[in-house]
């Protein structure tokens, strides 16, 4: 059923200052400076699914327990379409108590509200909204688009992207390194991020854009040999980024946009901007027993009981891989403790 915690803690000390990554705003009260944020693997389950499922590259949380799924699929094993789980898991010993199961899901629709065409979508993101979701595609067809709700999810509308981001032959983005995820932040602010620079940035130049009356832009600075390929909202300014390379290794970020440049209407980044601070809270670099799969999508899961003489709050994270219909739909499951 499930990989039990053999452990991995990964501690991640902010050097006495909570300004740099913002863990001031993480909950309600203040941060203590010196206090670690620690993401602490926990367990692995496998997810029992349909005959279509599998491919998966977005996962969010849609109720206690309860997540949605999106497959890069399009037209291969069937249409646009999402997946909707409850995950039986319990914090502490027990971890996965049953292996998840698909209880639900859905169909995506396109403008005219159609199906999309066999490859024209290559989905690379899902979050849940106050209306339905919002999903982005990455590939050859490049989009940030609101769906509707229900098994039926209708095209509401894609949203626009800057001038320095629409694909053309020497600028844009740029297929592989193009969209990659998309957060849903506390006030209901859009985000997205790419997996590596535009076409005219250097390679490791992500770009991350948050939509609003007036769109805010920073650059991501990834590893080298590695791209993004997931972000995750932690509360208005900090996010948690998922890193991939070769041979599948794998970490996730802490990172803000507090000290970084804005960069919103440059057409071209030289990388000497300053990019959004980042500080490792997990890699497979150091759990070499973990069979990791391809690791593609984060969502938070449930709050732990808060115990008032901690200085921390503990939140469940799963991380969902894609297996490309080449081997089992993993979800580990790590504890984050979060400052206050």
């Amino acid at each position: 059923m499930s990989l039990r915690s053999w452990g991995a803690t990964i501690v991640s000390v902010l050097l006495g200052t909570s300004v740099l990554l913002g863990v001031s705003a993480v909950s309600a009260g203040s941060a203590r400076s010196a206090t670690p944020i620690i993401a602490r693997y926990t367990d692995t389950g496998f997810v029992n699914g349909v005959p279509t499922f599998g491919a998966i590259s977005g996962i969010d949380r849609i109720g206690a327990n309860r997540f949605a799924m999106i497959s890069t699929d399009v037209g291969r094993g069937g249409p646009a379409r999402f997946f909707t789980s409850q995950f039986n898991y319990t914090s502490g010993v027990a971890g996965f108590t049953s292996n998840p199961g698909i209880d639900g899901g859905g169909v995506l629709l396109g403008p005219g509200n159609i199906p999309p065409l066999p490859g024209s979508a290559q989905y690379e993101g899902l979050r849940a909204t106050s209306s339905g979701y919002v999903v982005v595609s990455g590939g050859d067809h490049q989009f940030v688009r609101l769906q509707g709700s229900g098994p039926v999810a209708t095209f509401t509308r894609d949203l626009g992207l800057p001038a320095a981001w629409r694909p053309s032959k020497k600028s844009g983005l740029a297929g592989q390194r193009g969209l990659t995820g998309v957060a849903v932040g506390p006030r209901g602010q859009i985000s997205v991020i790419t997996a590596g620079g535009l076409r005219q940035d250097p390679a490791t130049s992500a770009r991350l854009l948050t939509f609003g009356k007036t769109n805010s832009e920073f650059v991501y600075r990834t590893d080298p040999q590695k791209s993004v390929a997931d972000v995750l909202a932690v509360n208005n300014t900090d996010f948690l980024v998922l890193e991939r390379g070769k041979g599948r290794s794998t970490a996730i970020y802490w990172a803000t946009t507090r000290g970084a440049d804005q960069v919103g209407g440059r057409a071209t980044l030289s990388g000497a901007e300053k990019a959004m601070p980042k500080r490792s809270i997990f890699t497979t670099d150091s759990t070499p027993r973990l069979a990791t799969g391809n690791m593609s999508s984060m969502a938070w899961g449930n709050w732990q009981p808060d115990l008032p003489w901690q200085d921390y709050r503990t939140r469940t994270l799963f991380v969902v891989t894609n297996n490309a219909f080449a081997g089992p739909t993993r979800v580990h499951s790590f504890e984050v403790q979060l400052p206050r």
